[in-house]
């Protein structure tokens, strides 16, 4: 009979590994949702918050076979792991191939805003709330004209009446500098997650093996010499 080896090793190697991939989804998701959304891609946004979804349950179902040594739930978590593997693998490249397209979109959806503001309307206060800037380069974009005020979206908490509270920085450079870090940020998370799903796959089937075998010499009969 084929000897059983022990199951602890691998439940806790999977428990951790799944515990790292939920840690590494949620700059996956937060960035990747960010990065999309501020270039005016929505259905980009919302395949991030699916990626991350299926990462997030997936996960979980691995904390939970870890901690049951459950053969049958391994099985299942292995097959999930696969599926969000290869649909991780899809978004990756598709990223990969889009990036710059997206940053230099959020770069012409900065211009277009600015154009576009008026002294009703703000167009600018998303980009100014989000990333903590004022105006393409800077608040005298706003200043410079006659009678020129800054929109209370330049400043911290929408106060422009203390002037530590004014963003000084222009979002053409700090918006689109920030943007750019978290789409790389996107991208090596979804490499660090996409690894860490393999060695799950891994730390399962052994887990799995493990149980399985465990369970037969718990249920072997003994040998009757008569």
């Amino acid at each position: 009979m084929e000897k059983s080896f022990a199951i602890t090793p691998w439940k806790y190697a999977l428990f951790t590994t799944c515990i790292l991939i939920a840690a590494f989804n949620i700059l996956f998701f937060s960035c990747g949702v960010v990065t999309w959304g501020s270039a005016s891609s929505i259905y980009g946004g919302y395949a991030a918050a699916l990626c991350g979804l299926l990462v997030f349950s997936v996960a979980f179902l691995g904390v939970y076979v870890a901690l049951k040594e459950s053969y049958k739930f391994s099985i299942y978590y292995i097959i999930g792991s696969i599926l969000v593997i290869a649909v991780l693998a899809t978004y990756f490249f598709t990223f990969s191939n889009l990036k710059s397209q997206l940053l230099l979109q959020f770069e012409e959806r900065i211009k277009r805003l600015f154009e576009e503001k008026s002294h009703n309307n703000d167009t600018m206060q998303p980009i100014h709330s989000l990333f903590r800037c004022c105006g393409l380069e800077g608040p005298q974009d706003y200043l410079a004209k006659e009678n020129g005020a800054l929109p209370a979206s330049c400043c911290y908490a929408f106060d422009c009446t203390v002037v530590s509270h004014i963003h000084e920085e222009g979002c053409s450079v700090k918006a689109t500098s920030n943007l750019q870090f978290q789409a790389e940020i996107n991208y090596y998370s979804t490499i660090v997650i996409i690894t860490l799903q393999l060695l799950s796959l891994l730390f399962a089937f052994l887990m799995g093996k493990a149980r399985k075998l465990s369970k037969i010499k718990d249920d072997e009969a003994p040998i009757n010499d008569d």
